[in-house]
């Protein structure tokens, strides 16, 4: 008999590996229970080998016992740490085994189609129906359908349809001619100011590309003016210059001469006195 009971967290080892799952060692039960690869982590594990191995010590969670006396175990609602139930209610483990159901769906059922009444009716005495069922009225009364007949009055109509008809195409033809005339219209008078405005815009660029250059032309008349009145001014104050050491030159040489001959004088004044 198994001695373990559902929701039952201990500390078991690890009896053997496998690709699907591993058996765990059950403390104080003779059987082993298995943990399946989707009971390892919360995360997706493909080869359990991989993440157990054979002697480890790990936490573990009853999840199911069998009839048979298979057990199931599970790690991922246990913390690995301290073995508290991560789990206590079993939310996680029905949502899990909710998934897992697979949908069969239910097969349809066929339709049979049922015979023809093997009876004839009593209103009508026609086969396959019953009386009650029969839309015959109780008088015996039959109606048959009224053949299509052409009335000769009908033609004039057609014809004063058709006239109508023709009269009605030409209007709209007429209407659709006075609108396409409207649009071709508004754009050719579209077209038009907008050539008028290009050509404004071309008049108006080149009249001040005229205006440009022309004040560029007085500016550089004016600039040469300038510099020829400057170069005029820088000679006139150099010939100013040159004129005025001329006469300081001038000068002194006659008060050297003038010092000159007033030594000379009284040389020969004091050679007379003697």
């Amino acid at each position: 008999m198994v001695n373990c009971e559902v929701n039952q967290i201990f500390l078991g080892e690890v009896a053997a590996v496998q690709n699907y799952g591993a058996f765990v060692r059950i403390p104080g039960c003779s059987q082993q229970g298995l943990i399946h690869r989707s009971q390892v982590s919360s995360s997706h594990v493909d080869d359990v080998t991989e993440v157990l191995q054979k002697g480890e010590r790990v936490w573990c969670k009853v999840i199911s016992v069998n009839d048979d006396g298979k057990i199931g175990l599970s790690m991922k609602y246990v913390n690995q740490g301290n073995g508290t139930d991560l789990d206590p209610n079993g939310i996680e483990l029905q949502r899990d085994m909710q998934k897992k159901k697979t949908y069969v769906p239910q097969q349809r059922k066929t339709i049979q189609l049922e015979a023809v009444f093997n009876t004839t009716c009593t209103k009508c005495g026609t086969h396959g129906h019953l009386a009650k069922d029969c839309f015959v009225p109780p008088n015996g009364k039959k109606y048959e359908l009224i053949p299509e007949v052409e009335d000769v009055s009908s033609t004039p109509k057609t014809q004063d349809e058709q006239k109508d008809k023709k009269i009605e195409k030409t209007e709209k033809a007429e209407k659709i001619e006075k609108i396409e005339k409207k649009h071709k219209t508004k754009k050719s008078k579209k077209r038009k100011r907008s050539k008028k405005s290009k050509q404004h815009t071309d008049d108006s660029s080149s009249d001040n590309e005229q205006t440009t250059k022309k004040s560029k032309k007085k500016r550089s008349k004016d600039h040469k003016q300038k510099k020829k009145k400057r170069n005029s001014s820088t000679s006139d104050t150099d010939s100013s210059d040159s004129s005025s050491q001329d006469v300081k030159s001038y000068k002194r040489k006659h008060l050297e001469r003038t010092e000159v001959r007033a030594k000379k004088c009284k040389h020969s004044k004091e050679k007379h006195t003697n």
